[in-house]
């Protein structure tokens, strides 16, 4: 999910930058509301579950997709197998097709000797492919992901329901695909704990799926100010909450990511990931980005994506960043002024 909401302040400036040209994207039917508001964009959805699913299903989808349009120009951003099955057969009907370069080898290079320089970020790379085919774009903005006015006013009247006037709106999203990019559910509340003895705060849980609703559950307190949004609201819904809020803290996870992409302030944690990959959350200030200092564990950062299982007893990348070193983080950087 984080991939394909970080192509949308580049798709929104290639869209706005040309405005008689007509845009096609081939996603799924859960990411639609990030592109809401692009006028000159049409999205298609594969039925990669049955119609179009396996070897057979890709090629009947190109057949459907290729008769549909005399397409111009093919842009490959995921480069994966499915897309590259795709640009092939594009490729085989005299297609021009250009591809992203995710810089895997680059990647590799800064897990196996411990580099620290930067890589570029991933909208970068995004850029290259529509510079690739010299399509112009506009400049990029921070805040691409834009809810339609009437989500926003759905957003306020929720905020202004559950939240008591003059109150810091913040969420909190403690989740993400792998174990070494989680931070434990008591550090979650441990860190409400310290904001709300010095401010005024309401906090709105984040999460997806029966397991983490469960989870987050245990952490609601109507009471104290602290909801649990997780299954409540649809997902145009709940962009539109978060792009109603004073900051999120986040993990290194799609929430991240679309919360920076809603223009709102993003504290995000990290384990055993780092922005050095490209993957910050896009716009923030790079001190927003909370994990221990470099060099406190030899193992650190450990992978690109953090599915690789960790080699210590415990997660200790995320142990060390405590309840209070998120605070002193949020405070020192205004956060919560």
């Amino acid at each position: 999910m984080g991939d394909v909401a970080l192509t949308v302040p580049v798709i929104r400036a290639a869209a706005e930058a040309n405005p008689e040209d007509r845009f096609t994207l081939v996603t799924r039917p859960f990411f639609a509301p990030f592109f809401e508001g692009i006028d000159n964009l049409e999205l298609i959805f594969p039925d990669l579950k049955k119609k179009h699913k396996g070897f057979i299903g890709l090629t009947k989808f190109f057949i459907e997709l290729n008769t549909q349009k005399n397409w111009d120009i093919i842009l490959d951003l995921h480069d994966v197998i499915r897309t590259r099955i795709w640009r092939a057969l594009f490729r085989l009907s005299l297609k021009k097709v250009f591809i992203i370069d995710k810089g895997r080898k680059e990647k590799k290079e800064i897990l196996k000797n411990r580099l620290q320089t930067p890589l570029k970020h991933v909208t970068e790379r995004y850029l290259d492919v529509f510079r690739k085919a010299k399509i112009q774009t506009a400049p990029l903005q921070t805040k691409s992901i834009i809810p339609s006015p009437e989500l926003k006013e759905k957003a306020n009247k929720l905020i202004s329901t559950l939240s008591a006037k003059g109150n810091k709106n913040i969420g909190i999203a403690p989740f993400a695909m792998h174990a070494p990019k989680m931070w434990d559910l008591d550090n979650c509340q441990r860190l409400m704990d310290l904001i709300q003895e010095k401010y005024q705060a309401t906090f709105f849980l984040f999460g997806g799926g029966p397991k983490e609703t469960e989870k987050l559950s245990k952490l609601e307190d109507k009471e104290k100010g602290r909801f649990n949004m997780a299954g409540k609201i649809p997902f145009d819904q709940e962009i539109a909450l978060i792009s109603s809020l004073d900051l999120m803290i986040a993990m290194d996870s799609s929430n991240m990511h679309i919360s920076a992409l809603t223009g709102i302030k993003t504290f995000s944690i990290w384990g055993g990931t780092d922005p050095i990959f490209g993957f910050s959350a896009f716009g923030q200030p790079k001190e927003y980005s909370i994990h221990i200092p470099e060099g406190k564990l030899h193992c650190r950062p450990c992978s690109v994506y953090g599915g690789k299982p960790c080699s210590q007893d415990e997660i200790l990348c995320m142990k060390y960043v405590t309840p209070s070193l998120v605070m002193n983080v949020i405070e020192s950087q205004g956060g919560l002024s």
